[in-house]
């Protein structure tokens, strides 16, 4: 059985992703923390987002991983990496709540440990988990297909140019967007999730847009969280309006929302 390098696993509530269809914002999940992403070692010729909230999970092979003690006890313990997926789901077993919602694969990128993911996800679904997959890249279409039926939400994060994520920024821009068609043509309730900050242009997202648009899916417009020792700015309120408004020439209402990261605002994990 393969082996996975994990972050850290712990419960607590989905505090992204607003009040669009495929989004599990604001319900109980178990968030497993993958290590590991792919634009940040550069395959798209960047360190990845400038504003990226999670900088330890960049580290591919971590030697440690904290698990939380008790459910939204906020204490952890330490085990070695890497670990099993029959290890991982123990995990989860005991972090389980009689309000638990679903499973969180986030990152890093969960899509860059192919193997010890698949295993996982099947796992999981033995247990009769729901799966909640946050991604933002892969390259490998082909896998995607494979385990895409088993996974029941997702969020794929279109990266705005402001990120610096891609040096052909067009070109990660298609790359997600076939991310967003695969899952969703597999029967996953799947939504695209764009990070805007002041910097954000409008033919920028008007391009993200018009990508929803063509697979059909909504999309959350996330206010970017300043990163303490950047120049990271939010955006203003006039390009949030502005935003959801050119949204509304491509997407029905209901498909459009501005999402916040309500973790980071009341403090939770």
């Amino acid at each position: 059985m393969s082996q996975g390098y994990i972050q850290e696993i712990f419960s607590s509530f989905q505090g992204e992703g607003a009040a669009i269809e495929g989004s599990c914002y604001g319900l109980r999940q178990i968030f497993v923390r993958f290590s590991g992403c792919p634009l940040a070692l550069g395959i798209h010729g960047t360190r990845g987002c400038i504003w990226c909230d999670s900088p330890r999970a960049k580290t591919t092979e971590q030697k440690r991983c904290s698990i939380e003690t008790k459910a939204g006890g906020k204490e952890f313990r330490e085990i070695n990496n890497p670990i099993s997926p029959e290890e991982a789901t123990t995990i989860i077993q005991d972090l389980t709540t009689a309000d638990l919602h679903s499973i969180s694969l986030t990152g890093g990128e969960p899509l860059y440990q192919p193997k010890f993911l698949e295993d996982f996800i099947s796992q999981l679904k033995e247990k009769k988990y729901v799966v909640f997959l946050e991604t933002a890249f892969t390259n490998d279409f082909a896998f995607l297909e494979k385990i895409a039926p088993m996974i029941d939400f997702a969020s794929v994060d279109l990266k705005d140019r402001s990120a610096k994520a891609s040096v052909d920024w067009n070109q990660l821009i298609e790359e997600e967007s076939k991310m967003l068609k695969i899952l969703k043509n597999s029967g996953t309730k799947v939504f695209a999730k764009t990070v805007i900050t002041k910097a954000s242009k409008k033919e920028d997202f008007e391009l993200i847009i018009k990508k929803c648009s063509e697979n059909d899916v909504p999309i959350a417009i996330q206010i970017v969280t300043p990163i303490k020792g950047t120049t990271i700015a939010q955006p203003t309120w006039d390009q949030i309006k502005e935003f959801s408004e050119l949204a509304g020439n491509y997407l029905p209402p209901e498909k459009i929302g501005v999402s916040v990261q309500m973790h980071k605002s009341i403090d939770i994990l």
